[in-house]
């Protein structure tokens, strides 16, 4: 199940709420149904798990870009973030983070913006190797990785599955939150550069 499906749906600024459904009407900004989507590669459990997504997701941006995202579905939604593992102390990756029907999770991307920045400006001197961060002691594309969440509809992964990955789920998408990425661009511009090293 590591084939996109249909276009890159992208939400305009102007759209602060927008659902994520199982339905099928293709023409809201502020609303992706997944049942309109057509695949060649379709099958009978993709098909079940897409009817059971019924009203899905909604995610909501409010004050300076933090995102909270909502169950709308009779059923569970699961979720891989840094942002999430990070928040819970776990390493990157190592937990899958369910969202129980009517339930939600709180993306607060303007909380981690300060953090990196306060943690830049705590870093005695300029020695910024390789894009890394020495104060977070983390790298820029672990930074990126932070603003990037997937999402499993109906099924989920892990240990406790028999699925892996979320990539052998029925029905997955991934989503960008763009503020997060700018509020990155700004710790990423207020860094200090260091000398450039030669490329080997």
């Amino acid at each position: 199940m590591d084939v996109q499906v249909g276009e890159t749906f992208k939400v305009p600024s102007s759209c602060p709420i927008v659902t994520v459904d199982g339905y099928v009407d293709p023409s809201g900004g502020d609303r992706f149904c997944l049942g309109q989507l057509s695949n060649v590669h379709r099958t009978e459990a993709i098909e079940r798990a897409r009817l059971h997504i019924g009203k899905g997701v909604q995610l909501e941006c409010k004050g300076e870009g933090d995102v909270w995202v909502r169950c709308l579905s009779d059923h569970a939604v699961f979720v891989q973030s840094y942002y999430l593992d990070r928040e819970a102390g776990r390493a990157p990756g190592d937990a899958v983070h369910k969202i129980y029907p009517s339930a939600y999770i709180k993306f607060e991307c303007k909380k981690h913006h300060m953090q990196h920045h306060t943690d830049l400006n705590a870093t005695p001197s300029p020695p910024v190797l390789s894009g890394l961060s020495a104060a977070a002691g983390i790298g820029v594309d672990d930074l990126r990785r932070l603003c990037i969440l997937r999402m499993s509809f109906v099924k989920g992964w892990g240990p406790d599955y028999p699925r892996q990955s979320i990539k052998e789920t029925p029905c997955w998408i991934e989503i960008h939150l763009h503020r997060a990425l700018q509020l990155l661009d700004e710790v990423l511009h207020t860094m200090p550069i260091a000398d450039p090293q030669p490329l080997d």
